[in-house]
């Protein structure tokens, strides 16, 4: 069986604007990569004011150049650890080859546009998660909230419960700028390899936590083991993902489809 590499992360509310078109990021410690072997290095990503602390970005060695497996929060802090850590291996953002995002979280895909503007990198996800991009970008606010209570209500969520979150969601919308997340430019497909030149990168859909997301499975022996599984949200340490709420709440089954692929 493979390993198991899960991260830490959540899935906050956000409405900042780009990373990349926001002042210079400040001065912090120096973040350095962990070396997990094989041409495989994770990054912590900070997500800022949140208990869960960073999301873990991995670089895959490839014969094109580094190749990223999501790619943290959109905050000048954030890209100031992603920025340090490709340091410390010797590379930068501007050198990166491409990004495989596990799912469409601005805790795994926030900073992708800054990302792609750096470097050109091409930018892959599930069809499922990129029609999801599409409608986070052109659908009114209000849609999302107006959504979110109705699939709160069929649940049986308390009052008290939708006021509170109506009245966070109405004063980001009064008073914070509308977030534009990237746009996938390649699709991932669940069994097939993704391009990384010069290894065997397989997909594995795992819908439940998003529609469309997806686990990595590096089919490389490394020692004794047959590879590993780098498994986004869809398995961490200490806590259980959290089940997605789909567009379609009224066809979909998320907890359903979280059962299921943990049998993939």
């Amino acid at each position: 069986m493979p390993t198991a590499e899960p991260d830490k992360s959540s899935t906050p509310d956000t409405t900042s604007a780009p990373a990349s078109a926001q002042a210079s990021a400040p001065s912090s410690d120096a973040v350095t990569a962990t070396d997990l072997g094989g041409g495989v290095w994770t990054i912590p990503v900070p997500i800022p004011d949140n208990p869960l602390g960073n999301t873990l970005v991995y670089v895959l060695e490839s014969e094109r150049g580094p190749v990223l497996v999501d790619a943290g929060w959109n905050d000048p802090a954030s890209l100031a650890a992603l920025t340090s850590g490709l340091e410390s291996l010797g590379t930068s953002i501007a050198d990166v080859h491409g990004v495989l995002v596990t799912h469409n979280h601005p805790d795994h895909h926030g900073l992708s546009q800054a990302i792609v503007d750096a470097s050109g990198a091409w930018l892959a996800m599930h069809e499922a998660d990129a029609a999801h991009v599409e409608l986070f970008n052109t659908s009114p606010r209000e849609h999302w909230l107006a959504h979110h209570l109705a699939v709160l209500r069929e649940a049986g969520a308390p009052q008290e419960a939708m006021d509170a979150l109506t009245g966070l969601r109405t004063l980001s919308i009064a008073n914070k700028p509308r977030m534009q997340l990237a746009t996938p430019d390649r699709r991932l497909v669940h069994g097939e390899l993704a391009d990384v030149a010069g290894r065997d990168v397989r997909i594995v859909w795992t819908p439940g936590h998003t529609p469309g997301h997806v686990c990595l499975h590096l089919e490389e022996e490394i020692g004794t083991r047959a590879g590993r599984l780098l498994s986004g949200d869809h398995l961490l340490p200490e806590i259980t993902p959290h089940i997605g709420v789909y567009e379609d709440a009224d066809e979909s089954d998320p907890l359903g489809d979280f059962l299921d692929s943990l049998a993939r």
